[in-house]
């Protein structure tokens, strides 16, 4: 039994649980820098740079840099300067870069002490994946191991071009898909406006997510209708939507809080309202865990949950946090 009557990840695990929902708290597990409330306040952003989310009605940056690309793109063949509209947007795009680096752990720091590897390990024990974070740490945990590197994972991204292609789509082999729901650093809009993938590894990756004018796609913050929003803009993110609300049986959730700018996640677990579920819960106190578990047997009545420590699974081990 783990903490506070919460149940051991080893007595829920019984191998039947394919698919998996991991959201913040397994980075926060691995570092407290990715602990902030949001990517919007941290970020430096000037005055006029936040009258511009305030206008466009979102905090989500990759919304806002794209219709500054498109401004500036109609601003040229209009013959209109656009000075003032390429300002903005390198403004913005600095600020989310320097927000990123600030608040993002080193490669050199989590690839020690094996963590990666334990995180990678952990992830192969499902069929299926499904990610909101937009941080980097589970494609580095996916690409530091095999032969080649990767090998064991899928995503999608597997023709010549790192593109997603919605008519290729289909599972091959045993391989554990993994999907990035809200997009992430290593993802980006390709010049026909379709999906692809970066495949720098290690530091390198992190250094270079927004080289070459190549703003990541990912969704940041917002309500949950904004994140459905602009979900539904991309080919590859509305795909990865509809497969988690497709997906039934037995989930596990893991560091995901499942609050209310989580709705659309919600509304997709209750696809198949009387699955089975294991939640993930941190053992902060007896009052946090017992309400904890109230709110989550109110979200999903029909549904049979178990609720385990978090820090007795492999992506909350407590040896996996950087010093």
């Amino acid at each position: 039994m783990g903490n506070y009557g919460l149940d051991d990840w080893a007595d829920v695990d019984d191998g039947g649980w394919p698919t998996l929902l991991v959201g913040n708290g397994a980075s926060i597990a691995v570092s407290s820098d990715f602990g902030y409330d949001s990517l919007f306040q941290v970020a430096p952003l000037t005055v006029d740079d936040t009258d511009l989310f305030d206008a466009l009605e979102t905090k989500n940056f990759e919304e806002v840099l794209n219709h500054l690309r498109t401004a500036s793109l109609v601003c040229e063949q209009l013959g209109h300067a656009s000075q003032d509209v390429d300002d903005r947007y390198e403004s913005i795009r600095d600020a989310l870069i320097e927000a990123v680096h600030d608040h993002h752990v080193e490669w050199l720091d989590v690839d020690d002490e094996d963590r990666l590897d334990t995180i990678r390990d952990a992830l192969l024990d499902f069929d299926t994946v499904f990610s909101t974070n937009y941080d980097l740490l589970i494609y580095w945990a996916m690409m530091n191991s095999g032969d080649p590197p990767g090998a064991g994972f899928g995503d999608l991204f597997w023709n010549h071009q790192n593109a997603f292609d919605s008519l290729n789509t289909e599972r091959f082999g045993d391989k554990t898909l993994v999907y990035w729901l809200h997009g992430g650093l290593h993802l980006y809009w390709g010049p026909a406006g379709e999906t692809r993938k970066r495949t720098n590894t290690g530091a390198n990756l992190l250094q270079s997510f927004a080289s070459g004018g190549r703003i990541p796609l990912f969704v940041s913050e917002g309500s949950w209708k904004q994140k459905r929003r602009a979900i539904h803009r991309s080919d590859y993110l509305e795909h990865a939507y509809r497969t988690f609300a497709s997906t039934d049986g037995p989930l596990v959730v893991f560091g995901q809080g499942l609050g209310g700018a989580d709705t659309h996640l919600i509304r997709a677990i209750r696809e198949d309202p009387t699955r089975n579920i294991a939640y993930a819960i941190y053992p902060s106190s007896q009052q946090a865990v017992d309400l904890r578990q109230a709110e989550v047997s109110n979200l999903f009545p029909q549904a049979s949950i178990e609720f385990f420590d978090s820090t007795t699974h492999p992506l909350g081990d407590p040896s996996l946090a950087v010093p």
